[in-house]
């Protein structure tokens, strides 16, 4: 067997040269260790096949010996402790290719109601008994929120779903919460309708959902999409103090499943701030990666300047930029070649969906990252939406494939045979989303086919290409359950039990290379992470068993007993992790709050209305023929000044907005009217985000309302 052993430099520990001048040769070791781990599966996920040795040793957070047992044992000293593993497996930490790690500090203090494998959700009883369960554990008082996530109406049996009475019977004196597993909306109590202003007198807004109680207007089930943005809007701002102890209770979520490195998969600027910080604080206890969304690049580069990018600071740092391409595949808003074969999401015909940004938009913003040559990660799940991604891709390169850009796209999951070969070519890396075949086979069935659905995520043909795609969860839409991800690439069975896509299956080893090795190269970080190798950092996790020497099929019972982190227990709790709290100055400061929200919300929001200018720059407007604006579910953007008329595209997502070029007539009218429609002109050129309520919707720059409008059908 081949050994590994760092070479020491440096004083520490190091006791070579006093040992020949005592005459004693080598009865001392060259340097010691501070942990080795022997008597178990040591799978280092080094090489094409599975590879074992005997030991591990590790000293300052790093791996300095991994080889035989008797070898590493002569690093041993006095203080070094030695782990007997007792048959159980060692690997490197699990690293995240890609989730909403930011919502984690919003579900770490919530009731876990995902359905069964992942949670207890299986009915209406048993998430109540959960509900009450949690509430009497965290010792909730009479008139405090009780909030819970993961509700999954679609496996509800005989149709029976959570509603308001079943809420209302149980909680009585608490406003009760329930978000959906989507994170697009969710059920709450009287109590809680009362808090967000939702009543029988409140109108569904276009693109939303409030299921009435049968026979009144009263809100009884789910809040879905644009009817839950008043929820978010009024999310509870955060202080300090709460962001410390949040940070640490989310990261603790991603460690208890052998988590060491955390992915951020769309962040914006408060989001950003808030992690920061609590990076400054200290909290963080893995590492945490965040990929600002494209809308807020331009804020983070005056909060972050490029040159700090890419750089860990107390274990956080920028790894690149996120664009979103289209939406799901499951509640058809992904974008494809081929229309849907249940219609859209509102009933429409031959639809095919639509890329969240119009192509000139895409064209832009491609150019603009690969000019500040920073890692790029791209949402794009239906095949149209990788046609695309391909199409902007090879825009911004011009030509030129010499220079190295570090490109991986998010689920990738209707990806075509006949787009691999192009993803082998450029050094493309897909990060799958295998889960979806268990959790949303039927839907996938349903919606394109059993043929297009037996080939999503086509891990076993990237392999099989060259390709050294990474595997995700998409935390919080699927848990947080790597043994349960890892199962679902070996297997793919769906909910109901039918294999889907047999034959793009994978080895263990290889599910495995998806969470580890493949995955530090999607970060660049394959020097300091993803395999138990010497020199690497100390990111491991113990489990119970062997994935790689189990039956398949048992995979997903595999428990995680330790996870450790640059040599550091860090899950199960020790207990001695440093304690952090904010400075006194600034412990009690609240801090705007914004969980993540799906792209395509605001979009349904503002669509289809036609938008009448009646202030500007904190003016009224008096004009006889006011300037107006509609956005069309196109991305095509329609302006009336006044006189003249303009068209260009558009995006908005989330909160920002995003404008190409406006082409105008250039007819001349009434000197009044040509004020008017020049002040327009020259405020959409400023305009940096917007706010959309019902009928109200206002342009903003820096926070400050520059145009707002009222809006008709």
């Amino acid at each position: 067997m081949k050994n590994h052993m760092l070479v020491p430099q440096g004083p520490r520990k190091y006791v070579t040269t006093l040992a020949l001048m005592l005459g004693l040769g080598h009865a001392l070791p060259a340097f010691a260790a501070d942990t080795i781990y022997h008597n178990g599966s040591i799978l280092t996920m080094a090489g094409e096949a599975p590879t074992y040795v005997e030991a591990l040793a590790v000293a300052d957070g790093k791996i300095v010996f991994a080889g035989d047992k008797d070898e590493a044992l002569e690093l041993k000293t006095d203080a070094t402790e030695i782990v007997d593993l007792e048959g159980k497996a060692l690997l490197p930490g699990f690293l995240d290719s890609h989730s909403h790690y930011i919502n984690a500090l919003l579900v770490a203090n919530q009731c876990k109601l995902y359905a069964p494998p992942a949670g207890p959700g299986k009915d209406v009883p048993s998430i109540i008994a959960e509900l009450k369960k949690f509430a009497a554990e965290r010792n909730i008082q009479p008139g405090e929120m009780i909030m819970a996530y993961g509700y999954d109406d679609t496996v509800m049996p005989d149709g029976r779903l959570l509603n308001r009475d079943d809420l209302d019977e149980a909680f009585p004196e608490n406003p009760v919460r329930v978000d959906h597993v989507s994170m697009h909306g969710g059920v709450l109590n009287s109590l809680a309708l009362e808090k967000y202003g939702i009543s029988a007198e409140t109108k569904t807004p276009p693109g939303g959902v409030i299921v009435r109680k049968p026979g009144t207007d009263e809100p009884w089930g789910l809040i879905m999409e644009t009817a839950f943005l008043p929820v978010f809007e009024k999310s509870e701002p955060m202080t300090a103090r709460q962001e410390i102890e949040l940070t640490r209770a989310a990261q603790m979520l991603y460690a208890e499943t052998g988590i060491t490195t955390a992915h951020e998969g769309a962040t914006h600027l408060p989001q950003l701030q808030t992690m920061m910080r609590a990076t400054e604080a200290g909290a963080n206890i893995i590492d945490v990666i965040a990929y600002p969304f494209i809308t807020d690049v331009p804020k983070i580069l005056e909060a972050v300047p490029r040159e700090q990018w890419g750089v860990y600071d107390r274990n956080f740092k920028i790894g690149g930029v996120k664009i979103t391409l289209d939406g799901s595949p499951q509640g058809r808003t992904a974008f494809f070649t081929t229309p849907y074969l249940t219609g859209g999401p509102g009933g429409e015909e031959n639809w095919v969906g639509e890329p969240t940004f119009p192509e000139d938009l895409v064209m832009k913003a491609f150019e603009l990252v690969y000019g500040l040559n920073v890692p790029l990660n791209v949402h794009c799940n239906g095949d149209a939406a990788i046609d695309l991604f391909l199409k902007a891709y090879e825009h911004a390169r011009g030509g030129d494939f010499t220079r190295p850009w570090n490109v991986t796209t998010i689920h990738t999951q209707f990806m075509r045979e006949d787009h691999i070969p192009k993803f082998v070519e450029y050094g493309i890396r897909p990060s799958f989303y295998t889960l979806h075949t268990y959790y949303f086979a039927d839907a996938h069935q349903a919606n394109r086919g059993p043929e297009q659905a037996a080939y999503i995520s086509p891990m076993r043909d990237a392999i099989d290409a060259g390709l050294r795609p990474g595997n995700h969860t998409d935390f919080v839409v699927a848990p947080l359950d790597q043994l349960f991800q890892l199962w679902s690439a070996v297997n793919r069975v769906s909910r109901s039990g039918e294999v889907i896509g047999e034959d793009q299956r994978v080895s263990a080893y290889e599910g495995l290379k998806t969470m580890t090795l493949w995955v530090a190269e999607q970060y660049g970080e394959e020097d300091r992470k993803g395999s138990l190798e010497v020199g690497k950092l100390a990111d491991l996790v113990i489990l119970d068993r062997d994935p790689v020497q189990v039956d398949p099929m048992a995979i997903k019972d595999i428990k995680v007993v330790q996870t450790i982190k640059e040599g550091r227990t860090i899950y199960p709790d020790p207990g001695n992790l440093p304690v952090v709290a904010a400075s006194t100055s600034d412990a009690d400061a609240t801090y705007a709050w914004r969980a993540h929200v799906c792209c395509k919300v605001d979009i349904n929001t503002a669509v289809d209305k036609e938008w009448t200018l009646v202030s500007l720059n904190g003016k009224a407007i008096a004009s006889d023929a006011p300037p107006t604006m509609t956005f069309s579910s196109g991305g095509r953007l329609v302006i009336f000044g006044g006189v003249n008329r303009l068209t260009g595209s558009y995006a908005l997502v989330h909160d920002r907005v995003m404008m190409g070029q406006l082409a105008s007539t250039l007819m001349a009218g009434p000197p009044e009217r040509m004020e008017l429609e020049q002040a327009f002109a020259r405020v959409l050129q400023e305009v940096d985000s917007f706010h959309v309520h019902g009928d109200e919707l206002a342009l903003r720059r820096n926070g400050k309302d520059i145009a707002t409008f009222r809006g008709d059908k």
